[in-house]
């Protein structure tokens, strides 16, 4: 009798909801409704690829392979003051733009690789340096000390420390001549970083010093400085709302990628109009990320934006494709369509 009951309890309600019975639409789906909708998708996504493959066509870049460019190229060794090395380039055209982007890049670096994808703290880094956390091994603590890394984990030990730095040698004017400028061309890690980040999922904690909220913690062993010295210019971008480390903590999904190093704004570079000038540049590097021991390269690029960002060729192919496809289904079924009614007709 109770297993009866007991039964009888776990009958959904006899309800139209719970029985399904609430009054439905089901499109019905045949040649006739397929050949508008595609048509329509088609006629959408065409003009859309074209104009995305246009802009970013429009976009100028220069990229330059500096991985060879210091006699500290194939130690495995951080932050040594001597691994320095100058990159000479010429830009045949100017850049304009209100902002110029400069990017880093590596190629043959597998960020998406499972156990260094996970390798990190998220809870640490939203303001609890004193974390510990099991995903962060082999780099959650120090042997000796006992004491956590602050950040932790293989993706923060590994974060990209080359500087850069770019020089204007001269200006190449319209008729072929030079002029001399040996200025320094000033640039900003402020906004390099997505908003839904920065403040979001990487915070600093609340009040007091920063340094003393680091207490108990040490340095990735690959960090020259501690994170609260991050950018001594710059009080308001270090610890875990160092830009920089922001951009780097977000892991590339593929093994060739660029991130984001900094912005040059026009309005910090009263010298330039509106743009980088034709001409002589020189870029200064500090070597101290080691990439040639496992076969890999890395680079520098300069680029401008467009309306829709940075160059990206990819997402204008697939619009045009996906369109382009579309259509020609939206026709062959027209056709088929077509055909299906003459035979009606003629029957």
């Amino acid at each position: 009798m109770l297993e009866r009951e007991e039964v009888i309890s776990k009958r959904p309600d006899d309800g139209a909801f719970y029985q399904q019975r609430l009054p439905a639409w089901k499109p019905i789906i045949n040649i006739h409704t397929t050949v508008p909708v595609f048509g329509v998708l088609g006629i959408f996504l065409v003009p859309i690829g074209l104009l995305l493959i246009t802009t970013a066509g429009s976009v100028k870049e220069v990229r330059l392979d500096y991985s060879n460019c210091s006699k500290c190229a194939t130690e495995f060794n951080v932050y040594k003051d001597d691994c320095t090395c100058t990159v000479d380039f010429t830009l045949d055209t100017k850049f304009s733009g209100s902002q110029i982007m400069m990017y880093y890049g590596l190629e043959r670096y597998y960020q998406n690789h499972r156990k260094y994808a996970t390798s990190r703290s998220d809870y640490q880094l939203r303001g609890n340096p004193l974390n510990r956390d099991s995903n962060c091994e082999p780099y959650e603590s120090d042997l000796d000390t006992s004491q956590v890394f602050a950040p932790c984990g293989l993706i923060a030990n590994s974060m990209f420390n080359d500087t850069f730095e770019l020089e204007w040698v001269s200006q190449t004017h319209k008729n072929g001549t030079e002029t001399t400028m040996r200025k320094q061309i000033k640039f900003t890690q402020e906004g390099i970083a997505w908003t839904s980040d920065h403040g979001t999922k990487f915070k600093n904690p609340a009040g007091g010093d920063l340094a003393a909220h680091f207490n108990g913690t040490v340095k990735p062993p690959s960090w020259s400085v501690a994170p609260y010295e991050l950018d001594p210019e710059n009080p308001s971008n270090n610890g875990f709302l160092n830009e920089p480390f922001i951009v780097w903590m977000r892991v590339a999904a593929f093994p060739t990628f660029r991130k984001l190093y900094g912005r040059i704004l026009m309005d910090e570079n009263p010298d330039l109009d509106n743009g980088l000038e034709r001409g002589r540049y020189s870029l200064h590097v500090n070597y101290r990320y080691p990439v040639l021991y496992y076969q890999s390269k890395k680079f520098f690029v300069l680029s401008t934006t467009s309306i829709f960002g940075a160059k990206n060729l990819m997402i204008g192919i697939v619009y045009l494709v996906v369109g382009a496809l579309l259509l020609l289904l939206s026709i062959s079924f027209a056709f088929i369509a077509k055909k299906e009614l003459h035979t009606f007709l003629g029957q």
